[in-house]
């Protein structure tokens, strides 16, 4: 019984010490899309849109992945929004 304990208790630390680096990362990751939203608002439409275009001549794979990702997201989204109970 003694051993399931010392099991659960090391578990419980992992998934604690998990869940603090999940946080820290999130964290981390809302800071870079802050300081993200911030430069883009001063910019004009055609200056954002150039730049994607460019970005993805630049590196199609990653273009395709992002614009992937968030057609998902979306899709979600909308998804959920229209469902009826």
């Amino acid at each position: 019984m003694a051993e399931y304990s010392d099991n659960l208790h090391d578990f419980g630390r992992k998934v604690a010490d998990a869940a603090s680096r999940a946080g820290d990362y999130i964290e981390e990751k809302a800071g870079v899309i802050g300081d993200k939203f911030k430069e883009l608002q001063g910019k004009d439409f055609r200056e954002i849109a150039d730049e994607a275009k460019d970005y993805a001549r630049r590196k199609p794979g990653h273009a395709i992945l992002i614009s992937a990702a968030a057609g998902l997201v979306l899709g979600f989204l909308l998804r959920n929004g229209r469902r009826v109970f």
